[in-house]
């Protein structure tokens, strides 16, 4: 485990990556383009826990999400 790895922050907004979007699981499961982290990995390979926009929760890979910056 990576010590201190903190990419994925509980409270930050990410953006999921379309083709996670669109696949045939998860594409009628209320997601969005965009989440709020509510469990942060531990390491860079563990899964991150997200709740979309319309309060459906999930836990997806770490390489479909792109951490998004601030507005200012």
């Amino acid at each position: 485990m990576a010590k201190g790895y903190k990419k994925f922050k509980e409270g930050v907004t990410v953006k999921v990556a379309q083709c996670y979007l669109e696949d045939e699981v998860t594409q009628n499961y209320g997601t969005s383009e965009t989440a709020t982290v509510f469990a942060e990995p531990s390491d860079n390979e563990q899964l991150v826990g997200i709740r979309y926009e319309g309060g459906n929760l999930d836990f997806v890979p770490q390489d479909i999400l792109e951490v998004m910056k601030p507005k200012k």
